[in-house]
């Protein structure tokens, strides 16, 4: 057989052969089979739960606090001489000494509550436990805050009742009003040991204080002040210059106890004095820091604090002078962190221009102005 009728054989008989289609028996089986679905997940979103949320503003006002409150700071009041830190801790401990503990036991606190009526006194902050602590600090505070830096001393030094040495300055309060005091002394140096002493005692009104003081010939890195109002009551301050900062530390004596020790720091940061005050010892622990500001051309103190412990609390205060009565009064604001904010009324004491110890009933002009300025809704709890 010939090769092309060869091909020609092998061409029939293939055409003869008919080949089953399985494509479509295949593609039915395959989608049959299990079959791999990728799965793309949503971005995971954070939520903070309602206690987180406290925590965390909780932990940021305090950070706030310390960095505001940074006692490693520079920035201080420049001491030009011993006169001027004389001056600034006879105007503290005069405050201080004037002021009468047991106001706070007679004073019939009167809150009124923001936001909300409720026939309780507020939830217990522990602000609540240190507030009259604060207090006693008030009138200091208004002082240092309010007055120039060297108090507008002037010294005199004619022999006058046995002194030799007059220290004349002067104090303003938040309204402005001046206090005068004249600090009159013997002083007494010692050149082999740097030191002096001043005995004598502070006028203010009429009312005298006994005053000692001790401290060095020059540029007065410490020096130690002490007042008293008589034997079982009276006031120790230690001033004290370091390479950060000056501090005063406190200490206050009543009926031969000690009541409480402070430290206190005053500094300047952008041309706007601050104190900054820590109990130490006694029943209040908390850091303050205090300033003055002006709004609706009215004067204000305002506080920022936190206290330590098993459960730490930061907040703000704000403190005005009610003069609605026949005595003026503190308006305090209160605002713990998270908590709900509350007014109190404290006794601003003696401010020696026919002041004194008044009644703790907030002023009716005084509660009538925030309602109507805050439009919020107040509630009377006693």
């Amino acid at each position: 057989m010939r090769k092309k009728e060869l091909l020609k054989l092998i061409k029939t008989k293939s055409e003869e052969i008919n080949i089953k289609d399985f494509s479509a028996a295949i593609v039915e089986k395959a989608r049959l089979l299990p079959q791999s679905e990728a799965i793309i997940r949503p971005k995971r979103k954070f939520y903070f739960k309602p206690s987180l949320m406290y925590s965390f503003t909780l932990v940021t006002a305090v950070v706030a606090f310390f960095f505001l409150y940074n006692p490693a700071s520079p920035i201080v009041p420049q001491i030009e001489d011993v006169n001027q830190v004389v001056a600034l801790s006879s105007v503290t401990a005069v405050s201080l000494i004037e002021f009468d503990t047991t106001l706070i036991d007679q004073n019939n606190t009167t809150y009124l509550s923001l936001d909300y009526v409720t026939l309780d006194v507020p939830v217990t902050t522990q602000i609540d436990e240190e507030i009259d602590d604060v207090t006693m600090y008030l009138g200091t505070m208004e002082k240092l805050l309010n007055s120039d830096d060297d108090f507008n001393y002037q010294m005199n030094t004619t022999t006058i009742d046995g002194y030799n040495n007059h220290l004349s300055f002067t104090a303003k309060d938040m309204l402005d009003q001046e206090t005068d005091y004249t600090f009159n002394f013997n002083q007494v140096e010692n050149q082999t040991d740097n030191q002096f002493t001043l005995q004598g005692t502070i006028e203010i009104d009429g009312i005298h204080y006994m005053v000692t003081a001790q401290g060095a010939l020059n540029n007065p890195q410490q020096l130690q002040l002490h007042i008293e109002k008589d034997a079982n009551n009276y006031i120790d301050i230690n001033y004290e210059v370091t390479e950060t900062t000056s501090r005063y530390q406190i200490s206050v004596v009543e009926n031969g106890t000690q009541l409480q020790s402070t430290n206190m720091v005053v500094k300047e940061i952008n041309n706007r004095r601050s104190v900054y005050l820590d109990f130490i010892d006694g029943q209040s622990t908390g850091s303050y820091a205090f300033r003055l500001t002006e709004e609706n051309q009215m004067r204000r103190m305002n506080i920022s604090y936190y206290i330590s412990g098993d459960t730490s609390e930061s907040g703000e205060i704000d403190v005005t002078v009610d003069t609605t009565g026949a005595t003026s009064q503190y308006a305090i604001e209160i605002r713990p962190q998270g908590r709900m904010p509350y007014m109190i009324e404290k006794d601003r004491g003696m401010n020696y221009h026919g002041g004194g110890p008044s009644s703790s009933l907030p002023g009716v002009s005084y509660i009538w102005n925030l309602i109507f300025t805050n439009k919020k809704v107040f509630s009377f709890v006693c």
